[in-house]
């Protein structure tokens, strides 16, 4: 009886979380891993994990990147969220954090205050294809981004610092992340 209730506790939990696993490769080769999951806790709350690390040698230089993301959604909208992105030794981290009506988002030193609920962000980006929606609130950068429909499956995404983001979906599932800027580093799912 023991192992029934165990055997059944480690199955529920298990249909609970999905996980994704992307290697990241830049001119057709392997430089890193990002490991996104996203966690089923109950009572209306689900947890989203990132992890990346990378590390390349280009021409004379080290580059080196790696992102831990943990975020909270409570009821279908966002409740906390955790960013840190660490490139060549910088590090940047980002907080936000429900507070009744509002959001209070933490940027480094920076400090503003968000009534514009979030009910979808970059995160679930990973796990959702999202449809009809020409705006994503990014975690990392604590706002808004435009989001462009660009072909059946495929969503554009500009930044201010020149990077074009290039989401591909096959059947919802996200297969491919293209970050440009000059030369392309991709994301791809791993069978």
């Amino acid at each position: 009886m023991r192992f029934l209730i165990i055997s059944l506790l480690f199955y529920s939990t298990f249909l609970s979380a999905q996980t994704h696993t992307y290697q990241i490769e830049l001119f057709d080769k392997i430089i890193g891993t990002t490991i996104v999951e996203r966690i089923e806790k109950g009572n209306g709350e689900v947890e989203y994990k990132l992890n990346s690390k990378s590390d390349v040698n280009i021409l004379f230089t080290h580059k080196t990147a790696s992102m831990v993301f943990d975020i909270t959604y409570k009821d279908g909208k966002l409740f906390s969220s955790y960013c840190k992105n660490v490139k060549d030794g910088i590090t940047e981290v980002t907080t936000i954090a429900s507070e009744g009506t509002q959001y209070i988002i933490k940027k480094g030193e920076d400090v503003f205050r968000s009534t514009q609920p979030i009910d979808f962000s970059a995160i679930q980006l990973y796990f959702v294809e999202p449809k009809g929606r020409s705006k994503i609130f990014s975690e990392r950068l604590g706002k808004l981004c435009d989001f462009v429909n660009t072909a059946a499956g495929e969503y554009e995404c500009k930044l201010a610092n020149g990077v074009k983001n290039i989401y591909r979906y096959k059947h919802g599932m996200l297969y491919e992340l293209e970050m440009s800027k000059g030369a392309s580093v991709f994301m791809r799912l791993m069978p």
